[in-house]
């Protein structure tokens, strides 16, 4: 009996130190407050604030006001920094960019909420409302962003002229021992709670390798980790988005006659290229480029590339419905599985055939 106690105190124990550590973690850092936003904004770091009805989002709005709408939406862990060297390319081009940091990253809110395909929904609808977004955007989403994108555009198709996915997520399993260890109750918020901060910059710094000029990026992903909400919003997401199980979604887009560019490197680890088979089942009509020896990090390895896809595909949308007799035509099968190599940085994606 004396034994059963002693465990039962030392439990008691080990539970305590664990809630205390819990606690003390969360308050260590920073709340990311109007005071934050404020000194943020003052110091050229954040572009633009907005409120939402689930909270304060960062975003990032520029181009001619009567330009054709491109919206940005980054993917899991990395905030809308990634884009940083597609805006100034496409509004050359005359088009008006939207990049935004979704809720639990970056610089917008993390709001004490379930982090599911509703919450990143109502996120991007507020926000193109906010913005007076009243025609059809072109939207692009980079990984988790593809889920987003087209979690969105089968909800909305109404909003949507065309969608472009980078690496996107939501068409077959990505997790492994290690998330599945965070998807359990208690011990993974423990987890997340005390050893977040280590674990995604490591992570980030991993990916980082192969990026030309890795220092803003790094830059981004350690200031997000110093404010309060990070980590739990991503185990959240971890626990609640369809990361691995979007297909109803895809296979909406897929009935639909939206275009579709999906572009993909061949050595992605991450979003594996397999998936890309699943994609083409569920939106026949995608254009699929991909790209051997190329990772996850396609998109900020190589943004001229993935940028000159992008501004060649819009433009094909600009093409079609300005052709003559245009009007009123369903959009045909665009459905086109190539690899094409990316034999160095920087090159024309019409010369990499």
């Amino acid at each position: 009996m004396t034994y059963v106690k002693a465990v039962g105190v030392l439990l008691a124990a080990i539970a305590l130190i664990m809630l205390m550590s819990y606690w003390a973690a969360g308050r260590a850092r920073a709340a990311l407050d109007a005071d934050a936003r404020e000194k943020l904004l003052a110091d050229g770091i954040a572009y633009s604030f907005i409120d939402l009805p689930d909270g304060t989002v960062h975003y990032r709005l520029e181009g001619p006001e009567n330009g054709q709408l491109v919206v940005l939406i980054h993917g899991f862990a990395t905030p809308s920094v990634i884009w940083a060297d597609y805006v100034k390319p496409l509004t050359d081009a005359g088009y008006r960019v939207l990049a935004f940091d979704n809720y639990g990253r970056g610089l917008s809110d993390r709001p004490a909420t379930i982090y599911d395909a509703d919450l990143f929904d109502r996120q991007l609808s507020g926000l193109l409302d906010a913005v007076g977004a009243n025609r059809r955007v072109d939207i692009v989403g980079y990984s988790m962003g593809g889920a987003i994108v087209t979690v969105f555009a089968a909800r909305h198709p109404e909003r949507i002229r065309s969608m472009t996915l980078i690496a996107p997520a939501g068409l077959g399993k990505l997790s492994n021992a290690r998330t599945e260890m965070l998807m359990r109750p208690v011990i993974g918020d423990w987890i997340i709670r005390l050893f977040g901060t280590k674990m995604f910059y490591a992570a980030a710094a991993q990916e980082a390798k192969n990026i030309p000029n890795p220092g803003p990026l790094l830059a981004a992903v350690n200031r997000q980790l110093q404010y309060r909400g990070y980590g739990d919003a991503l185990l959240s997401t971890m626990r609640h988005y369809p990361l691995e199980t979007a297909d109803t979604y895809y296979s909406a887009v897929g009935a639909s006659s939206l275009p579709v560019l999906a572009i993909w490197g061949e050595a992605d680890e991450v979003v594996p290229y397999a998936h890309a088979e699943r994609l083409m089942e569920l939106v026949p009509q995608a254009q699929l480029r991909s790209y051997p020896g190329m990772g996850h990090t396609i998109g900020v390895v190589d943004p001229k590339l993935v940028g000159g896809l992008i501004l060649r595909f819009l433009g094909e949308q600009e093409a079609r419905l300005t052709s003559p007799g245009a009007a009123g035509k369903p959009r045909g099968p665009l459905a086109r599985m190539e690899s094409r190599r990316c034999k160095s940085c920087g090159t024309d994606p019409a010369e990499t055939n």
